[in-house]
Parts: structure tokens; sequence; C-alpha cells
């Protein structure tokens, strides 16, 4: 478990590092489009001039543009995985603690918020294999289904005609004179 869980951690890095990265280019690619253009206008002052000062900044701002969008869709690569790390160290902690957790024990054991243990634990309940369990005392328990059994092992009990039960007779002892042993 810890060998593709540090695989999707690595992964999640380097989907962070490229969108810093397409994000620092894509504000470089802007500004210097902008600034190359806006120059070579006020330097010609002629209509070729402003044309080509325009392809320029058009040039600036269309790169740029990409470079801010690819950042966008590394960023979001990004939180993805770091959420899929989440859920699977989620699933480990729910494990040793018998499939049942509470907010406090995820905050604790997985160095998080309480807010983001909190929303970690709410995206994951779809009540079919994780269900939220209020107490007595108002503590809400999640329950991972899978990992959990309050009734023990489960077993599968096929009936058949001869375990039917039949018609029973009642037997009733009757009150004789004589006194029991």
């Amino acid at each position: 478990m810890a060998r593709p869980l540090r695989s999707i951690q690595a992964r999640a890095r380097v989907a962070r590092g490229w969108s810093l990265g397409f994000y620092i280019a894509g504000i470089a690619a802007l500004g210097a489009g902008l600034l190359v253009g806006g120059i070579v206008a006020a330097a010609t002052g002629s209509a070729a001039g402003l044309g080509v000062a325009a392809i320029i900044g058009a040039t600036g701002v269309g790169t740029g543009g990409l470079g801010l969008w690819e950042s966008r869709r590394f960023r979001r690569r990004a939180e993805r995985l770091e959420h899929a790390v989440s859920e699977q160290r989620l699933y480990t902690l729910a494990e040793t603690y018998g499939g049942v957790v509470r907010v406090v024990d995820v905050a604790r054991d997985l160095r998080l918020m309480d807010s983001e243990a909190e929303e970690l634990l709410d995206h994951l309940v779809d009540e079919v294999r994780v269900s939220m369990r209020v107490t007595d005392d108002g503590e809400i328990h999640y329950v991972f289904r899978e990992l959990f059994d309050e009734a023990g092992p489960r077993v599968r009990i096929a009936l058949g005609e001869a375990a039917l039960p039949e018609e029973t007779t009642e037997v009733r002892a009757e009150a004789s004179d004589e006194p029991s042993l």
C-alpha cells in the first residue's frame, strides 16, 4: 500500500510543479507580448508598426492565456491526486479503527484541520459504502460498511422443505394428585 501511495503523491507533486511552471510562463508571455507590442507601437507610430505591434501583443496574450489554461488544468489534476491520497489514507485509518471513525480521529491521525477532515469524510458518505451515524450523545460516527460489521460474520442459510417448522401440538401437563419428586 505504501508504494502506490507514494507514487500518487509523486505524481501530485509533479502536477503541482507543471502547474506552477505554466503559470509563470503564461504570465511572462502575457507581459512580454504586451510590453514588446507597446514598445513597437510607440517607437514606430506608423500603420505598419501598429499592425506588427498588434500581432506581437496578440501572440503574447494568446500564449499567456494558453499557459494559464494549462496551469489550471495541472492544478486540478494535482488536487484530484492529492484527494485520492487522502482517501487511501482515510480507508487505512478506518480499517485500524474497526470501520468507525470520528472527525477528531481523522484530523488527529492524518494531521488535517477539523474542517478538512469533515469535508473529506462528508465527500465519501453515500449511504451505501460509507454512512453517518449519530450517537445518543450527538456525536457523529462515519461507518465504513465494508470494514465494519456489528452483527459479526454473515452466514447464509438456505431453507429447504425439511427445515420448515411443522405444526406443533401443545402438550399440557395434567395436574396429578401425586407429589412431584
